[in-house]
């Protein structure tokens, strides 16, 4: 898979593609999202071994929306089995999967242990939530404030590091060590790009949260929560749709043996 460099505009079409994708099977992007969230709720309820088995399927799970994004986009109806299609097969790379999985697990607890050392630290962060009288006392909190800030730009780069790696692995069939690398090299080499990405689904997000405080105040109850509850999901499910054309954009296929990706017009 060769390397292709897109203009910064380029963002912006990932995610108008996106959600486009979730305009076109809403409910079954949203159930496969849901499906997502819950088994991580029930997953997290395990002591430790819980929340490190959800960081390590995260990459087998950008991976199943990607597949889930290439049968909507050739007018296939979506089930849930796609998720685990990555694993499937007896020429399925299972092996390096589980390798990116741990490599993304040991990553992720490096950004937790780094951000403790330079943020407040647990300590100072247990006293503001006792101290808060509500969530949003907590949020406002300026060292609740100062650690998500340390661990959100920690876990940037390490997001871009890791965001073509599921696509190398099972498309290109590399190693993991060489997929880390590319995918590092694809990230900064369309960094314009990847920025503006993240700026546009930054709006989105300001946007559905302030639809919904509408949507809360005309229609309170369960109702108004329901709707509320629905677009998120809907949003996510756009943002896990437009991982697919991220890849199809940075890299095109170099052999007849890796899958034909759809690059978006550039």
């Amino acid at each position: 898979m060769r390397l292709r460099i897109v203009p910064a505009r380029q963002g912006l079409t990932w995610v108008r593609n996106g959600l486009d994708i979730a305009r076109r099977q809403p409910f079954h992007m949203m159930g496969l999202v849901g499906m997502v969230a819950s088994c991580a709720i029930l997953l997290a309820g395990v002591p430790v071994l819980g929340a490190l088995v959800v960081v390590a399927t995260m990459p087998l799970i950008w991976m199943g929306f990607m597949l889930a994004t290439r049968r909507v986009l050739s007018g296939e109806r979506l089930t849930p089995g796609v998720l685990l299609e990555p694993v499937r097969g007896t020429d399925s790379p299972r092996q390096a999967l589980a390798q990116l999985g741990g490599a993304y697990v040991l990553a992720t607890l490096a950004v937790m242990q780094l951000a403790h050392w330079l943020g407040p630290g647990a300590d100072v962060l247990g006293e503001a939530i006792e101290q808060a009288k509500d969530v949003s006392e907590v949020v406002a909190h300026p060292d609740v404030q100062r650690d998500m800030l340390w661990r959100m730009g920690l876990t940037l780069p390490i997001s871009l590091v890791f965001w073509h790696t599921p696509a190398l692995v099972v498309w290109g069939r590399v190693s993991v060590v060489k997929a880390l690398f590319f995918s590092a090299v694809a990230s900064w080499r369309n960094l314009g790009a990847f920025i503006v990405y993240g700026l546009g689904w930054l709006l989105a997000v300001t946007a559905l949260v302030a639809i919904d405080r509408v949507l809360l105040s005309l229609l309170p109850g369960v109702l108004g929560s329901l709707l509320a509850v629905a677009s998120g999901l809907w949003l996510f499910s756009a943002f896990y749709a437009s991982l697919y054309f991220t890849v199809a954009d940075c890299f095109e296929s170099s052999s007849s043996t890796e899958p034909t990706l759809t690059p978006t017009d550039a």
